[in-house]
C-alpha cells in the first residue's frame, strides 16, 4: 500500500480548504462498512440522526436549517453518493414538510414529530413513468371517500422504494382540478414494490417502481391541498428546497472526484498543465457551492421568496447541471484512462455524477422559466412548443 509524504498530504489537502469552506452541519457521516449492502447503509444513516436533521427541536428534531441539511447532504455524498442520492429525497420531503409547518402552523407538527421520534424515512412518489418535464403535473388519481382519499397510481423512479417508512406522494383529486400532497405508510395494502432502476450508476439508493392500487389514505395524513398546476408557496419552497440540497450533494460527489485528481498529481509530482486544469476545476465547485449556500440563506432569512425565489432556484438546478460536465472535462486529462476503468472510484464518482442531468425540473424548461420570469411572462413548467 502506498502511503502519501506529509508533503503530499498537504499538497493534495490544499484544495479542500476551500472546497469545505462556508459548509456547516450538526451531523457527521461515519464510514460506509465494507460489504454491507445500500439498503442496510441507508438505514443505518437514518438512525444516527440524520432523519430528523431538518424537524423543529420542539418537535422532537435537529432543527437544522437548510444550508446545514445541505451540508449534511454534502458530507454524506462525499463518502457515499449512492445513498446520499436516496436519502436526499428524504431530507427534501422533510425540510418541506417543516417549511410548510412554520408557515402554516397547522396539525402537520404531529407528522414531524411521529418521524422524529421513530427516525422514519420518507420516500419521495413524485415522478411517474413518461419523464413528463413538468412536475407537478400528477397523473395518479385520488378519490375522495368518507375518512380520506383511495389513491392509485405508478411513481417511478422513486428513491428509498423498499427502505422508506412512509411515502410523500401528489395525485389529482378526481373531479376537481386539485392536487393533494400527504404522506402514506409503506406498508399499507394496495401498495407494492416492484422492479428497479436499471441504471448506470447510483446503484445502491434503492429506487424502483412504487405502485399504488386503491390504496386508503386518511384525510389527516394530507397535509397539503390545492389547485393543480398553480405556483403557490409551498411549490415554491419545495423547488428551492430541492435545488439547494440537489446542488450540494453533487458537490460532495463532484468534490471526491477533485480529490482523486489532486492525489494523483501530488503523488506523481507531475504538475505544469494539470494544475490550471485542477484549478479551472476547483474554482468551478467553488462559485457553485457559494451559489447553493447564498440561496439557501436568502431564502431562510426572507431575502428572496415568490416567483424570484422559484427562478433562482431553477436558475442553480440548471448550473449545477453545467458545473458537472465543465469539471469532469477539466478532470478528464489529469485523471486519463482511470475513469474508464470498471471498479476504480474515479469511474464510480463519474457515472454517479452524471445523474445530476436527470432530476426535475427537465434541462429543456429551466432557461425557459429564468426567462419569463425576467420578461414579466408567466411561469411554466410546461416546455414551449
Amino acid at each position: 500500500m502506498t502511503r502519501e509524504t506529509p508533503a503530499e498530504h498537504e499538497q493534495a489537502h490544499h484544495h479542500r480548504e476551500l472546497l469545505d469552506s462556508g459548509w456547516r452541519t450538526p451531523w457527521t457521516p461515519a464510514p460506509p462498512e465494507r460489504g454491507t449492502r445500500g439498503a442496510d447503509r441507508i438505514r443505518q444513516v437514518a438512525a444516527s440522526g440524520f432523519a430528523e436533521l431538518a424537524i423543529p427541536r420542539e418537535f422532537g428534531g435537529a432543527g437544522a436549517g437548510l444550508v446545514e441539511v445541505a451540508s449534511a447532504q454534502r458530507a454524506l455524498a462525499a463518502r457515499d453518493p449512492s445513498v446520499a442520492i436516496a436519502v436526499n429525497m428524504h431530507s427534501f420531503t422533510v425540510g418541506l414538510m417543516a417549511d410548510y409547518w412554520r408557515r402554516h402552523r397547522d396539525t402537520s407538527w404531529m407528522l414531524l414529530e411521529g418521524i422524529a421520534g421513530s427516525h422514519a424515512l420518507v420516500a419521495s412518489a413524485f415522478a411517474e413513468p413518461g419523464g413528463s418535464p413538468n412536475f407537478m403535473s400528477s397523473r395518479s388519481s385520488a378519490i375522495e371517500t368518507d375518512k380520506g382519499y383511495r389513491v392509485s397510481g405508478t411513481k417511478y423512479p422513486c428513491s428509498l422504494a423498499s427502505t422508506a417508512t412512509l411515502v410523500c406522494l401528489t395525485a389529482r383529486v378526481d373531479a376537481t382540478d386539485e392536487t393533494i400532497l400527504a404522506l402514506c405508510p409503506a406498508a399499507s395494502p394496495g401498495l407494492t414494490v416492484e422492479g428497479d432502476w436499471p441504471s448506470l450508476g447510483m446503484a445502491a439508493s434503492d429506487t424502483a417502481k412504487l405502485v399504488l392500487r386503491d390504496v386508503e389514505l386518511d384525510d389527516r395524513l394530507v397535509f397539503h391541498r390545492g389547485p393543480a398546476d398553480v405556483i403557490d408557496d409551498t411549490v415554491v419552497s419545495g423547488m428551492v428546497w430541492f435545488a439547494v440540497l440537489l446542488s450540494a450533494t453533487y458537490h460532495g460527489v463532484l468534490s471526491s472526484l477533485l480529490d482523486l485528481a489532486y492525489q494523483q498529481v501530488a503523488k506523481s509530482g507531475q504538475y505544469g498543465v494539470r494544475v490550471a486544469l485542477l484549478g479551472r476545476a476547483t474554482r468551478e465547485l467553488l462559485t457553485l457551492g457559494g451559489a447553493c449556500r447564498q440561496l439557501g440563506r436568502d431564502f431562510e432569512e426572507g431575502l428572496v421568496a415568490g416567483r424570484a425565489a422559484l427562478a433562482t432556484a431553477v436558475g442553480l438546478r440548471a448550473t449545477l447541471s453545467e458545473v458537472r460536465d465543465r469539471v469532469v472535462s477539466a478532470v478528464t486529462p489529469v485523471v486519463g484512462s482511470r475513469l474508464y476503468t470498471r471498479d476504480h472510484p474515479a469511474a464510480g464518482l463519474l457515472v454517479d455524477s452524471l445523474a445530476a442531468h436527470h432530476h426535475p425540473p427537465s434541462l429543456l424548461v429551466c432557461d425557459q422559466v429564468v426567462g419569463d420570469h425576467c420578461a414579466g411572462r408567466e411561469i411554466s413548467f410546461d416546455p414551449v412548443p
